[in-house]
């Protein structure tokens, strides 16, 4: 919705400490900078892409701090100035900008092409969209959307102004916490792989009869896969992010605030501490605890557990100075293994011929 510079500035001053020029511009819109013009918000990272937002007639720029000395003499427009830029972006733009709740907007709270069981509890202001399956006893909080497609097994709980994007699977007696994002294709209480095998090596089933729960403000991207516990409950700590083609096997422990990059991969009954941060298609085995404030590197692959906070890489998992000096030396293996050669037929040649 369109909004006052000056509102905005005074909303967010928080944000924002320095403001500077005509702020009774009003803003529609926020674009990149070669695109902006009349009523567009830009945010410039640094110098040249300051000077292309006033030169495409940017309404407002917000940058940084340290910028403020390169806003040229007499420029038109308006300047917020932030600390953290990145983050008064993300404010700004769930604020005033970000319109992923209205394509849920429909004219009931419930659609008539969706089943919905008689038992249901559906908070004030919440929607279930056309082709949604809601099972018995289900509860879906106040204001939450419940997209095309979804379905909820009986008895699972879906938290206030939590949003399911279509066909995501919530499955029985699992739980979802408030403010969640769920993306499309995700699957919240799927089977954990468990099978027992008998003595002609045929495998069986073993039950998983757990749940997963999901805590506030948890936002999982498309495509994932979190497995229920086989009797207790897999968990996604509070804050997590959890990027798109990642599997969290049963009985793990998530912690809160992470963030996991696409393609993480976790086998059962392992656990990651709280603000632990992962690079793409990281892989912990089973059983294995990472403690709280380790970063893992993209392709790492975690075998034993990780004691001590810190910046770790590799297969096998290093300290990152230690696994950086271990790959520079790769590219010189041939050529080691040459003068090694070398070395030998020499040590040969001067040792005594046997009789």
């Amino acid at each position: 919705m369109p909004v006052s510079c000056a509102q905005l500035a005074a909303d967010l001053i928080h944000l924002f400490p320095r403001a500077l020029g005509d702020l009774q511009v009003t803003l529609s819109r926020v674009t990149p900078p070669e695109r902006a013009g009349v009523g567009c918000l830009v945010f410039a990272a640094d110098e040249a892409m300051l000077l292309q937002a006033l030169a495409a007639g940017a309404s407002a720029i917000a940058l940084p701090l340290k910028l403020e000395k390169a806003i040229p003499q007499g420029a038109a427009g308006a300047f917020l100035l932030a600390p953290n830029l990145k983050l008064a972006m993300a404010l700004v733009l769930q604020r005033y900008f970000d319109d992923s709740r209205t394509k849920f907007d429909q004219p009931t709270p419930v659609d008539p092409r969706a089943f919905v069981a008689a038992d249901v509890l559906i908070g004030e202001g919440a929607t279930i969209a056309a082709g949604a399956f809601v099972g018995r006893r289900v509860s879906i909080g106040a204001r939450a959307r419940i997209g095309p497609g979804c379905v909820l097994e009986d008895d699972a709980k879906v938290g206030a102004d939590t949003i399911l994007h279509a066909l995501v699977f919530v499955g029985q007696r699992c739980e979802v916490g408030d403010r969640c994002v769920i993306h499309p294709h995700t699957t919240l209480g799927s089977d954990g792989y468990a099978y027992a095998q008998d003595e002609t090596h045929r495998h069986h089933k073993v039950p998983q009869l757990g749940i997963v729960v999901v805590e506030d403000d948890v936002e999982i991207q498309a495509n994932c896969a979190i497995d229920r516990a086989a009797f207790d409950a897999t968990r996604i700590g509070q804050g997590t992010k959890i990027d798109n083609l990642c599997h969290i096997a049963h009985n793990c422990q998530i912690g809160k605030h992470v963030l996991l990059t696409g393609g993480f991969f976790v086998a059962g009954s392992s656990s990651i501490g709280d603000h632990c941060v992962t690079g793409g298609r990281t892989t912990v085995t089973d059983h294995v605890h990472v403690c709280a404030g380790v970063q893992l590197g993209g392709l790492s692959a975690v075998t034993k557990s990780v004691t001590e906070p810190g910046v770790y890489s590799g297969y096998p998992l290093q300290p990152l100075k230690k696994f950086l000096r271990t790959t520079s030396s790769l590219a010189h293996l041939p050529e080691m293994r040459r003068r090694l050669a070398e070395l030998e037929a020499k040590v040969l040649a001067l040792e005594p011929a046997s009789t």
